[in-house]
């Protein structure tokens, strides 16, 4: 497959920014240097008009500037593996590709195999997540796992101790990835399903977790909070620290109580809880 390359010119601090605004798009995959951001698209996707008026919605777009060019068809996973290096959260969950060694050292491993798909630890979104299910307590929980990624979220709540769990992704490469992931790491009881919120429709859960967009958690928290046990826990992340105001105004409005929130760089993840 061809690939459009997006060489993007800005400051540093724009970078995460950038990288929240084309969350929302058919990109697959980032690389940031010292220049600013390169990011990548399937040739059949790319509308440099859909491009430019993105880019005119973003905080500081005047310092933003962007060339275009085409990659011919490459082996974007040998890419992304040469890339990969193994990663440690909060002092206890370590997170590694297959070809790296393990360490037993710390009380979680994961074993990841660096597809495109999201959720290596490495983003901060990831991390803020591991973090807030490391506070809480999912023995026996039934967990939803919503916008799997990689499926590292579910694997960890499975370390855990959480009982029955889902992941969803609307990915296919992500809904194959999960399903990797869970063998590797002989969590093969997750349950993977290929949808959107339509999947969970119905069904309950005592720990949701949703680090997917700003929009998609805006538009769906509603059916999260539906799902919820009484006193059951929504934990989101997947945004700026400055969009947390509205989540949260959105979460309240669904029946949930703000409990905290964390942070790192520019990115925030809130824990929510089910009033009744």
């Amino acid at each position: 497959m061809n690939y459009i390359e997006i060489k993007f010119t800005n400051p540093q601090e724009l970078n995460e920014v950038i990288l929240a605004y084309l969350s929302d798009t058919d990109f697959e995959m980032f690389e940031e240097n010292e220049d600013g951001l390169n990011a990548y698209i399937p040739e059949s996707k790319f509308s440099e008009i859909d491009l430019n008026n993105l880019i005119t919605q973003i905080p500081g777009k005047e310092n933003i500037h962007f060339d275009v060019s085409l990659i011919k068809g490459r082996n974007w996973n040998k890419e992304w593996e040469s890339n990969f290096d193994p990663v440690l959260i909060a002092d206890r969950v370590y997170i590694r590709a297959p070809f790296h060694e393990a360490d037993k050292v710390y009380p979680y491993e994961i074993v990841i195999e660096p597809k495109m798909s999201f959720g290596t630890g490495h983003h901060s979104t990831t991390a803020l997540m591991i973090e807030l299910m490391l506070a809480a307590d999912l023995k026996n929980k039934s967990v939803l796992d919503m916008g799997c990624g990689s499926g590292v979220l579910a694997i960890l709540a499975h370390k855990l101790g959480a009982g029955n769990i889902l992941a969803v992704d609307f990915d296919e490469w992500a809904y194959e990835n999960t399903i990797e992931n869970c063998q590797r790491n002989n969590t093969s009881s997750i349950e993977v399903r290929k949808g959107n919120v339509n999947q969970i429709v119905g069904l309950k859960f005592d720990v949701i977790l949703a680090n997917i967009n700003r929009n998609i958690l805006l538009a769906d928290t509603q059916a999260y909070s539906e799902c919820l046990n009484k006193a059951g826990l929504l934990m989101q992340s997947g945004f700026l620290i400055e969009d947390e105001n509205s989540l949260i105004s959105n979460a309240q409005s669904a029946g949930l109580k703000f409990e905290r929130s964390i942070h790192h760089d520019k990115w925030s993840a809130i824990l929510f809880s089910k009033i009744s």
